[in-house]
């Protein structure tokens, strides 16, 4: 029994002394008889050079691997017999009752058949390696983990959650909006992107003709969906919320019930995949990770993109969904407008310490919304790279571009909180136009070598080496299968090594060392010297014929400075209603500026600020009142002047519906000083077209569709305002307020508001006496939106009224029946008197004062005695018996009044 153990701690000692061998020793294999075995525990020196088949890595040192094709233990070395309990999951605990487990094997036929003779008969068939069951820990422990014919089990949650929808939308966080100035010819065209989620409503303004077709999409509509399709490619129809990042791509819909990646035929020609959901925190690389990374390792153009989710307060590790543990997707985390991550946005590291999220990118709401931003840009940048080259852009090369272009934010270097920074649209898409990317491959233990030149005036080199990864087997304890490493070398032979964390002290800044865990690998040189640079790719390990790689670089050049937003085309606020940060690019060091505006093109400036810090590269200004203009900035640095484009300033104008009724609808809109006229447009099949122009601050249409607003001012149109809806018939038909009271002792008046007099002929008031109905005033001339009628023969108890307002056409609009009660010569008005026992007593009084109220059987005994304290008093009979009741009412200076009620 002592030798299996005692060769153990030799091998590990011979192997790597400073490795904790008691960790293991729960999996070696007790029997002491030698026969045929299918898995051992050996190193991983030991399996990369006798070339053994790891089906699960332990640690940096030790791994399980399986004799796949000798007939006998003798020809394997250092090895030792395993039991089966390297097959369990991290979170594995004891339990009673039955719960889901995810079996992966490799003989399918088999499994099924071993798990039928173990009664195991409620089997759900995911695909060809994957089955799920529902089974007692007891029953896993004894009899599941022990059959060949499996080789992991694994619990992971299935059931996905949306993790944000869209309230949001600002292109100027990620550059978005500078992209579409210098890249106007990129808006999404011929490309699809996949929307893993419920069913988009394809009829909402912003996805009119997006739908394509797909037979894994899901019967259910939701908001979330719609939402993520519109960040996407939303056609701006309804707001500049509405505006989505690739206008004219179009949207496939996948049911994101099935969690596991969809087979890529299904995808339509969609080759990114917006997945803008999560289950739970899942620390430990499961059956999903496996699939995601085996789909996009074999499908080498597909990318995955995935929010961390929405637990960002749960504190380091708590990335939602097991999924989301892949190598080869992208985990986007979100941020602020002023570049700080949002508190509740989830954090890594994975569960082998792999940094995590990659990337983050703009929204407030949820990372649900920073993914699907992040989705759009990716599909620009699709369409971008085949325009160029007439190949597709593959999975790799796009990490390597975002990672590489991002803004570095946190810690120096990449972190677990912003990954490797903020993803940045207009530089991603200047890197594939300037073609700063380099791909390669190479076998274990070759070296490549790549060479770029550097300027004199050069600084922040950013060199970032991407590869996909072959899958890990599942449960594996760290995830790398194959190990590349990166070197740059400088003109003067210093060599430059990669970032690399510390994940047991999550929140300690990157230093520099070799990568054992990452598929990504990024190099940076602050100050590099100028001249050549040589990048070596090394294959530290490869485990198939050979790896694919590729490589970003990107570097600034010194005392430069553009703007970011606004730019051409901006508006400020950037939707119209929120103040954003004015943004730039500086590489200027240790020198402060003056910010300026101007509103009549340059002539005259304004001082908005001085000693500006360019380090910071945005600036927040609210301006003291709204103006309605054409604008510039002035960045002055060192005594020359950085202008920037012309942009517009221009407020929503907050649309409101006035009218809707009898087939009009009419709207009205805020009337800023500095507007001179405004333009209307109108929904004409997926798009807007203007209508005509007015001076007027009202506008009625009888079509029923769809309209908006803009303001013109300096010869050019404002920001868009939030569009109308398609409302309801007769939803809101004229009638804002209407009421009747008593007016003194002998009048009844009737108050009524109105939202609008269009095509009003008269109104009328109405008098209701037993159902009949009677005109007893009008008004013929209409100038006013309030008005008021009086009644000056009220009758004794309740008074019923309506207002008809008769249009021009004669149709007639009514108010609801308005009802008061008028008490005459009476001291107080009592009501019902014919009741129910569960129905309260009302008591209105003439006057304000003191009073009591007795209620007497027919007995003559007093059940209830009651202070009336207000003019409208309610009083609870406590579920009287049925029958004839009387009472009394006595005020304070002896008046009485007498009555009775029923109660059935």
């Amino acid at each position: 029994m002592k030798k299996p153990i005692t060769f153990l701690l030799f091998m590990i000692t011979t192997i790597c002394l400073s490795q904790n061998a008691e960790r293991w020793k729960q999996y070696i294999k007790k029997e002491n008889e030698t026969k045929f075995e299918k898995y051992y525990l050996t190193s991983l020196e030991n399996a990369h050079h006798n070339k053994y088949k790891i089906v699960k890595k332990l640690d940096s040192t030790f791994c399980i691997v399986e004799n796949e094709s000798l007939k006998s233990n003798k020809s394997l070395k250092k090895i030792l017999p395993v039991n089966s309990l390297w097959k369990l999951p991290s979170n594995f605990s004891n339990h009673n009752e039955d719960k889901q487990y995810i079996i992966a094997t490799d003989t399918i036929k088999a499994l099924i058949s071993d798990l039928k003779s173990r009664n195991i008969s409620d089997i759900k068939i995911l695909n060809n390696h994957l089955v799920i069951i529902k089974s007692d820990s007891k029953k896993i422990m004894d009899e599941v983990i022990a059959l060949n014919s499996v080789s992991s089990i694994s619990q992971e949650s299935l059931l996905p959650k949306g993790e944000s929808k869209i309230v949001d939308q600002n292109f100027s966080i990620n550059s978005i909006n500078k992209a579409i100035v210098n890249f106007p010819l990129l808006t999404g065209e011929n490309q699809i992107a996949s929307v893993k989620d419920d069913f988009f409503d394809a009829n909402d303004i912003d996805l009119l003709n997006k739908h394509i077709p797909s037979s894994t999409q899901s019967a259910v509509v939701s908001s979330h969906a719609t939402a993520m399709a519109t960040i996407i490619s939303g056609l701006g129809n309804s707001s500049a919320l509405g505006k989505g990042v690739a206008q004219k791509a179009k949207i496939q819909s996948s049911d994101f019930l099935n969690i596991y990646p969809d087979e890529v035929t299904t995808l339509q020609g969609a080759t990114t995949q917006n997945h803008s959901y999560g289950t739970e925190i899942e620390n430990f690389y499961g059956s999903l990770a496996n699939a995601y990374d085996a789909q996009l390792f074999l499908n080498t153009d597909l990318t995955h993109c995935f929010s961390s989710g929405n637990n960002g307060l749960q504190g380091y590790k708590s990335i939602t969904g097991n999924f989301k543990q892949s190598k080869n997707s992208i985990v986007f985390g979100c941020i602020d407008q002023n570049e700080v991550i949002m508190p509740f946005s989830s954090k890594g590291p994975a569960y082998d310490g792999r940094i995590k999220p990659e990337l983050t990118a703009f929204s407030s709401q949820g990372t649900s919304n920073s993914t699907a931003l992040a989705t759009g840009i990716i599909t620009l940048m699709k369409q971008h790279y085949k325009t160029i080259n007439n190949v597709s852009l593959t999975n790799d090369q796009t990490k390597a571009i975002l990672i590489n272009s991002a803004k570095d934010l946190g810690n120096t270097g990449p972190d677990f909180t912003y990954g490797y920074g903020n993803i940045n649209a207009d530089k991603s898409l200047k890197t594939i136009s300037e073609n700063r990317i380099i791909s390669g491959n190479l076998i274990s233990g070759q070296t490549n070598s790549h060479t770029i030149t550097l300027p004199t005036n050069a600084k922040n080199l950013k060199i970032t080496l991407v590869w996909n990864d072959l899958p890990a087997a599942i449960n594996s304890n760290i995830s790398l299968v194959n190990d590349l490493d990166i070197e740059v070398i400088s003109a003067d032979n210093t060599t430059f090594l990669p970032w690399i964390l510390n994940p047991d002290i999550p929140d300690q800044p990157a230093v520099r060392g070799k990568d054992k865990i990452n598929n990504i690998e990024q190099v940076t040189v602050e100050n590099p010297a100028s001249g050549s640079y040589t990048i070596n790719v090394i294959g530290s390990y490869v485990s198939n014929a050979s790896q694919e790689y590729s490589i970003a670089y990107q570097y600034e050049l010194k005392n430069q400075f553009e703007w970011n937003y606004p730019v051409k085309n901006d508006n400020f606020p950037y939707d119209g209603k929120t103040i954003s940060p004015f943004k730039w690019n500086s590489s200027f060091s240790g020198i402060s500026a003056q910010l300026s505006i101007s509103y009549n093109n340059g002539q005259t400036w304004e001082i908005i600020a001085n000693d500006i810090n360019l380090d910071n590269e945005q600036f927040t200004y609210t301006p003291a009142e709204q103006k309605f203009s054409k604008a510039k900035l002035k960045m002055t640095i060192d005594n020359t002047d950085y202008v920037s484009d012309s942009f517009t300033i221009s407020y929503d104008l907050n649309i409101r519906n006035s009218l809707v009724c009898d087939g009009t609808t009419e709207i009205n809109w805020d009337k800023p000083a500095d507007v001179a006229s405004f333009n209307i447009y109108q929904l004409a099949g997926d798009h807007l077209e203007f209508k005509e122009e007015t001076t007027n601050t009202v506008y009625t249409y009888t079509d029923g569709k769809i309209y908006t607003v803009i303001p013109v001012f300096d010869n050019s149109e404002g920001i868009k305002s939030e569009s109308t809806l398609q409302y309801a018939q007769n939803s809101n038909c004229y009638f804002e307020l209407a009421f009747a009271e008593v007016y003194d002792e002998n009048n009844v008046k009737i108050n009524a508001s109105l939202f609008s007099l269009f095509n009003i002929k008269r109104i009328e008031l109405v008098k209701i006496i037993n159902n009949d109905e009677n005109v007893i005033s009008t008004i013929n001339n209409i100038n006013s939106k309030t008005f008021t009628f009086l009644d000056a023969t009220p009758i004794k108890g309740s008074n019923k009224y309506k207002i008809n307002i008769i249009l021009e056409n004669n149709t007639i609009v009514s108010s609801l029946i308005l009802d008061t009660n008028y008490l005459g010569d009476n001291l107080f008005f009592v009501y019902p008197t014919l009741l129910a026992k569960n129905v309260e007593l009302n008591i209105e009084t003439q006057k304000e004062g003191n009073a009591i109220f007795y209620l007497y059987n027919i007995s003559g005994q007093n059940i209830i005695t009651s202070p009336l304290l207000s003019k409208n008093n309610n009083i609870n009979l406590k579920n009287p018996s049925s029958g004839i009741y009387l009472y009394k009412i006595i005020t304070s200076l002896g008046e009485i009044q007498t009555g009775k009620i029923e109660v059935f």
